[in-house]
């Protein structure tokens, strides 16, 4: 039976679904107090085309060759299993932390509704219901969120319009350029990660059609469309609250112009909605960098096990196991968010070293690739967004806690610490070394080598 895969237009609804959760609702109001009401806007602009900056080398990589555990499977294949094994660890606490974001938003929303449940344990719960929601499968998942996205979509459109013509302070007041550029650079930082989540298509590559035109193509129309509507969301939240450093969520914003039932309605088919879409696309995503590791034998082979729906329930229970005790160890919201961007900011450029081998190992496939830009260029633009990158995470530094970044620090020192256990422990049980099995070639990648010579060579030869 052939397994079916996504056309580009489940793709686009993929992508639109997984960018827009609760990271709209957790970080418009953290990212409005660093930079001010009046840079929201422009920041959410910036940060979009940010996020398209950062994606170049993503999408040549997926464009030549697609495999499920993106970064992962480039760094290990085509640059060094070390820096694969980083990658694989910084992924980990990149999803861990994003659950935890999720279910911490989650969680200020549902005690609004029920003030007397502990906001820690709405979170907790949180996690384990849609953990076993994940557990049922990807079809059931899938229906689950194109609901939740559904009523999403409404709820966000009453926000906007409904809010726009409560508005005190004009758009052109709110676009004016009276903030700081180093405000701007850590609220761009922030917010840029509000906008990620169409990337879970190049971890899942192996399960779309023609992915190599098809993962650029939706990525850049589901962060496009997107992005608008975070922007418009901007405005209307600091045109109805100029005051905004007393905004601590959307709902008190939409207090101020929605009736009670209506506000009812924004709460609980909104901001708690949203956590479905969101945690569904992040399980999906790490899901598969957890399975390429476990496969090459970083990870212990039981995470990546299926139960009888097809789920890797093992991984995700253990993702959602350190996610809860992310949750109940007494980091709020602000530090749930800054550590999850840290790791992506920072240590993502590391993924672009993939680009500059990709000529050298696999020279066919890159030049017959979908996208087909001068390697020059590919190399300029794979640098500037690694030194974005950089740049936008030295300003979030600046924004957290001592603690923040030690927990950081100690995460990784453990990370090395069972690398080196793991890797003793394979060699002296199974026989062979997990750094040796990680450069192992993967047989699909010279087989779309193969073929682009072939069509090459045919081309050349009309």
């Amino acid at each position: 039976m052939k397994k079916q895969k996504m056309g580009l237009l489940s793709c686009i609804l993929m992508g639109v679904g997984s960018i827009i959760g609760a990271s709209v609702f957790a970080t418009t109001p953290i990212a409005i107090k660093i930079i001010g009401g009046n840079g929201i806007v422009i920041g959410f602009i910036c940060a979009a085309l940010f996020v398209f900056l950062r994606s170049i080398p993503e999408m040549l990589l997926v464009s030549a060759l697609p495999a499920n555990g993106g970064s992962y499977m480039y760094l290990t294949r085509l640059v060094h299993p070390i820096m694969g094994a980083w990658d694989a660890f910084n992924e980990l606490v990149v999803g861990v932390m994003k659950i935890a974001t999720m279910a911490l938003t989650f969680s200020t929303y549902f005690c609004m509704l029920v003030p007397a449940c502990p906001d820690r344990i709405a979170a907790a719960v949180c996690v384990v219901i849609f953990t076993i929601i994940s557990c049922f499968g990807i079809k059931f998942s899938s229906t689950v969120q194109n609901i939740c996205v559904g009523v999403l979509l409404v709820a966000l459109g009453i926000y906007i319009f409904g809010g726009w013509g409560a508005t005190v302070v004009s758009f052109s007041e709110v676009i004016s350029t009276t903030f700081q550029l180093g405000a701007l650079w850590a609220a761009m930082g922030i917010m840029h990660g509000s906008l990620i989540g169409a990337n879970v298509l190049y971890y899942s590559a192996e399960e779309i059609e023609d992915p190599g035109k098809n993962v650029p193509i939706a990525y850049l129309v589901s962060t496009l469309v997107t992005a608008i509507v975070y922007a418009a969301v901007a405005y209307v939240t600091v045109g109805v609250m100029p005051n905004f450093y007393e905004i601590d969520n959307l709902a008190t914003v939409a207090g101020k112009f929605m009736g009670p039932a209506m506000l009812m309605f924004f709460v609980a088919g909104g901001a708690l909605l949203a956590v479905v879409t969101s945690i569904n696309s992040a399980m999906m995503m790490f899901s598969r960098i957890n399975f390429a590791a476990a496969r090459d034998g970083l990870f212990p082979s039981k995470i990546c096990e299926s139960n009888k729906h097809g789920a890797p329930a093992v991984s995700l229970w253990v993702n959602s196991v350190i996610a809860i005790v992310a949750i109940l160890s007494g980091f709020n919201l602000d530090d749930v968010v800054k550590i999850t961007t840290i790791p992506g900011l920072l240590l993502l450029p590391i993924t672009f070293l993939s680009i500059f081998m990709l000529p050298r190992k696999f020279p066919n496939a890159y030049k017959n690739a979908y996208i087909k830009t001068p390697h020059v260029l590919n190399c300029i633009l794979t640098t500037v967004a690694g030194v974005m990158c950089v740049v936008l995470g030295s300003y979030v530094i600046a924004e957290m806690k001592p603690k923040n970044w030690i927990t950081m620090l100690v995460f990784y020192g453990c990370a090395i610490v069972y690398t080196i256990i793991r890797r003793k422990y394979v060699l002296d049980k199974k026989g062979y070394d997990i750094f040796n099995k990680m450069k192992e070639p993967y047989e699909p990648w010279f087989e779309m080598e193969k073929s682009a010579k072939a069509n090459l060579d045919s081309k050349a030869a009309k």
